[in-house]
């Protein structure tokens, strides 16, 4: 079927368009006067009842295809019921036409009147796409005609703007990017399906909250621009970066952001146009590449520190070990002559000139003793360890031996439990021992024999030390800077020492990859706790 003509059917009116229409292709096609007229009876008679009966009834004219060599024009009369009422009028238009056809579905009923063109009148394509012109462009013969014919106009125009937006809205949905529009203020007009997908939001929501709510806080202000009609107003074009929330993973992911005005012909401004596109993963590229450079910069950097740390490192030790064994003689004589003039001229002095050689005395032993913990804490860093399996018990017994005279002085009790062996350097050892021990019986309590204890534990992996004394114990709010040189919590008067013996004992835990510590109460004792590795990588 070639279709050249529709009315639709609702009333009177519509009725006598149909009659028209139905007698115009009957006189297209050749067909007489009284042909003419037999057949828009036809079309009329089926017209009527489908708007008495019908719901939405319409009239389609068209010419047929050739049938066995034989050209009809057909009048097809179609309603949304499932079969239109037959009556008198149905029974009369059969007898009018050549051929009488009814069909009908769940949801459509079609009646077909078929008459026949004469076979001397030859139909060509060309003369039915003029027909088709004709019927559009022909003028309405009354004013319902012409606003009938602008209503179907409308509605096949809304049709296409449907079809059109639907088409856009698939296109728009299929693509892996978030299409929108706006206006001037930056409402959202329209989005595509990607909006709400990645953001778990609605138009409406977004436009309430003005996207703040899919936004990174950071990237906020310069997004804003988009809602400024008094900077977009100006723009042509407005590309920013920033990062947008993603719903099911609640991370935000940095989107390109791009809109472009659409304009009328005068060049107004009617909304804008714009997407966002996904360049997390280039972003994520372009910091791992940031950051690699910067790493390498800090590490080159660092690398230049530490070299001229050692070398700062090994000029102080350089220093302090050429000092302090430089120094070692003067002081012994010093000492020597000193002592030798408190015993042979002692006599010759008064009571003051003998205090203050006592004095001075007194203060050579000390620039000894300093002189000999600097040197010791200067060769904890300089000297070659040799990593050995040792018997920490003998290494202890052997520090004990050392401080044999202090110990029966002070009639100190030291109960040591039986240690394990670990890798370590014995010199290194048998100091820190000497050291902790020492640093025990120096601050016992008055009148009180010291009683010293020293316990374990071991892991398999760490050996932990346990020095524990019954002496007069420490503030901890002292503790970090116990371990530091030349730091003492009491004054010389009191309790004699250098400040470098706990400073020693670290060094040496540190040297074997370990650590020292200690807990206490004042007036309740202290524990010095030392945490050191069985095994030492590369020992010997």
């Amino acid at each position: 079927m070639i279709e050249l003509a529709k009315v639709t059917l609702q009333n009177e009116m519509d009725l006598i368009l149909a009659h028209k229409r139905s007698m115009k292709l009957a006189e297209l096609v050749g067909l007489s006067l009284s042909a003419q007229t037999t057949f828009a009876t036809a079309v009329s008679e089926v017209s009527r009842s489908a708007i008495e009966n019908g719901k939405n009834s319409c009239l389609i004219l068209s010419v047929s295809k050739p049938i066995r060599n034989e050209k009809y024009i057909v009048a097809a009369i179609k309603d949304t019921q499932a079969a239109l009422a037959k009556n008198e009028g149905f029974e009369y238009a059969k007898r009018l036409v050549n051929k009488f056809l009814v069909s009908s579905t769940d949801n459509e009923s079609t009646i077909e009147l078929y008459f026949l063109i004469p076979a001397s009148h030859k139909i060509g394509y060309k003369q039915i796409e003029e027909w088709k012109e004709l019927f559009v462009e022909e003028p309405p013969v009354s004013p319902y005609e012409e606003i009938k014919r602008k209503n179907e106009q409308l509605q096949l125009l809304a049709a296409k703007l449907q079809e059109s937006e639907n088409q856009y809205r698939t296109l728009t949905n299929a693509l892996p990017l978030i299409i929108f529009s706006i206006d001037e203020q930056g409402k959202i007009l329209y989005a595509n399906e990607g909006l709400s997908q990645f953001t778990g939001q609605s138009i409406e929501d977004l436009n309430q909250t003005q996207w703040r709510s899919v936004i990174h806080p950071v990237d906020y202000d310069p997004f804003a621009v988009l809602m400024n009609d008094k900077i977009m107003s100006g723009a042509t074009n407005i590309k920013l970066q920033c990062r947008l929330k993603n719903n099911e993973t609640g991370e935000y992911l940095w989107h390109m952001v791009s809109i472009s005005p659409l304009t009328n012909d005068k060049g107004a401004v009617l909304y804008w146009i714009g997407f966002m596109v996904d360049i997390n993963a280039q972003k994520v590229f372009e910091q791992t590449l940031k950051d690699n450079k910067e790493l390498k910069e800090v590490k080159s950097k660092l690398e230049e520190n530490i070299q001229e740390l050692n070398r700062s490192n090994r000029e102080l030790q350089q220093f302090a070990y050429v000092a302090s064994h430089d120094l070692q003689e003067p002081i012994r004589k010093v000492i020597y002559y000193s002592d030798y003039l408190l015993v042979k001229y002692e006599k010759n002095l008064d009571k003051k000139g003998s205090e203050y050689l006592r004095h001075m005395i007194s203060a050579s032993h000390r620039m000894r003793n300093l002189i000999k913990d600097l040197l010791s804490f200067s060769q904890v860093d300089q000297k070659q360890y040799r990593f050995e399996t040792l018997d920490l018990s003998k290494v202890a017994q052997e520090a004990l031996q050392d401080l044999e005279l202090v110990i029966k002085e002070k009639l100190a009790t030291i109960n040591i439990s039986e240690l394990p062996p670990i890798e370590a350097d014995h010199l290194l050892m048998r100091q820190l021992f000497e050291n902790l021990i020492s640093n025990a019986l120096k601050y016992n309590k008055e009148g009180e024999p010291p009683v010293i204890e020293i316990s374990h534990e071991n892991d398999g992996k760490t050996l932990t030390l346990f020095f524990n004394d019954q002496g007069i114990g420490f503030n901890e709010k002292y503790l970090d800077r116990m371990f530091n040189l030349f730091q003492r919590l009491h004054g010389r008067d009191e309790y004699s020492g250098t400040g470098l013996g706990l400073a020693i004992c670290r060094k040496i835990t540190e040297v074997h990859n370990g650590r020292i510590t200690a807990k206490s109460q004042e007036s309740k004792g202290a524990t010095f706790i030392v945490q050191l590795p069985i095994k030492q990588t590369g020992a010997v």
